[in-house]
């Protein structure tokens, strides 16, 4: 073991270095089926925002996953590096919006993406609950610690961490995995994600981290919209798509979820991106007129099921996000879960 600047002891693996100024996060695999495997731990699938966190002097910076600076959005978490014993540190976890019951909801959350006047920022702090959910730890005081086994980097975590009001350290079960996916199922949550016990941290996806959800989501393109109808306002849906193989694939239009602030809102933000052609690669056809927009502003939805045709069915809109590019929002291939649990085994064995 080799030992932080404050005596604290590091886990194998770990190197000296200067405290990285850029971190891409790790993200996970989609599979189809929740399973149990000692050799796994299982966290709970965080509603919100993914957030890499960097503390130095005292003071907390919030990175998107696309590298977006997001520390100004939430000056509720300004202080929380005095719930951290560390002097330079780099956090990984996910931004929420929390409901009367503490339980993550995106939707709350959509009312602080993008802000960028204080004043709107500070009024919308008072009346929503947001905190920090930490669940892994990438450096500490001079030691980069990704190339250390994910149950040690968990545990230095949980040493260094003092959980408040607005930053959380995000627990785990160990080889429990479907008791934990009726728990978040029953919520509801939206998934859960299982992580191997000796993964180390790539910045990439990985087969190392797997997600199960509960609730189908996805995040799509915005390629336009349709005239509103009776005493609609704005727009009546948007027309939206996924990726494949470098082509926008048209998948639905979503008309519910939206209020007459957010049908505003996302109208505004259409209106520079106006265009005579239309970016799917083939037309769809809708029931009203459309106005087609350059594939720019990225949309969360949640829908009930995935058609034959490769279409979402019953699309409802939950929020816009700034934390995806429009280009890395593709078709999410689920994959089988036995088949993925047997290649991570045979690999650990070399």
């Amino acid at each position: 073991m080799a030992k932080a600047a404050n005596s604290r002891e590091v886990c194998q693996g770990a190197k000296r270095i200067a405290m990285p100024n850029l971190i891409k996060p790790m993200l996970a695999t989609l599979v189809d089926e929740p399973f149990s495997n000692p050799d796994w731990l299982y966290e709970t699938k965080w509603d919100g925002v993914r957030a890499v966190c960097f503390i130095s002097r005292g003071k907390a910076r919030f990175i998107s996953r696309n590298q977006i600076e997001m520390t100004a959005q939430y000056p509720e978490l300004a202080d929380i590096a005095q719930s951290i014993r560390g002097s330079s540190v780099i956090l990984d976890g996910e931004i929420v919006a929390l409901d009367e019951n503490g339980v993550s909801r995106f939707q709350l959350l959509q009312r602080r993406l993008g802000r960028k006047n204080a004043g709107d920022i500070q009024r919308l702090a008072a009346s929503t609950r947001i905190g920090f959910y930490v669940f892994d730890l990438l450096y500490l005081d001079g030691f980069d610690l990704m190339g250390c086994k994910l149950i040690d980097r968990k545990a230095s975590l949980e040493a260094i961490l003092q959980s408040s009001k607005n930053i959380r350290y995000s627990d785990h079960i160990i080889g429990e995995g479907e008791k934990l996916f009726q728990e978040v199922a029953k919520v509801p949550l939206e998934g859960m994600i299982a992580k191997r016990l000796e993964s180390t941290y790539a910045q990439r996806r990985s087969p190392e981290w797997l997600k199960v959800k509960t609730i189908q989501q996805s995040e799509v393109v915005v390629g336009g919209y349709t005239k509103p109808r009776n005493s609609r306002e704005y727009f009546g849906a948007l027309v939206v798509g996924l990726y494949r193989d470098g082509k926008l694939h048209y998948v639905a239009h979503t008309g519910g979820g939206f209020n007459h602030q957010t049908l505003a809102q996302i109208y505004k933000l259409m209106q520079p991106l106006k265009t005579k052609d239309c970016s799917f690669i083939d037309k769809p056809k809708t029931n009203e007129p459309v106005q087609w927009v350059k594939p720019r502003l990225v949309a969360q939805v949640k829908f009930s099921e995935w058609t034959a045709d490769a279409r979402m069915r019953h699309p409802v809109f939950l929020g816009l996000r700034e934390d995806k590019k429009a280009e890395h929002c593709v078709f999410e291939i689920k994959r089988d879960t036995e088949q993925v649990l047997s290649k991570a085994a045979r690999k650990s064995k070399r």
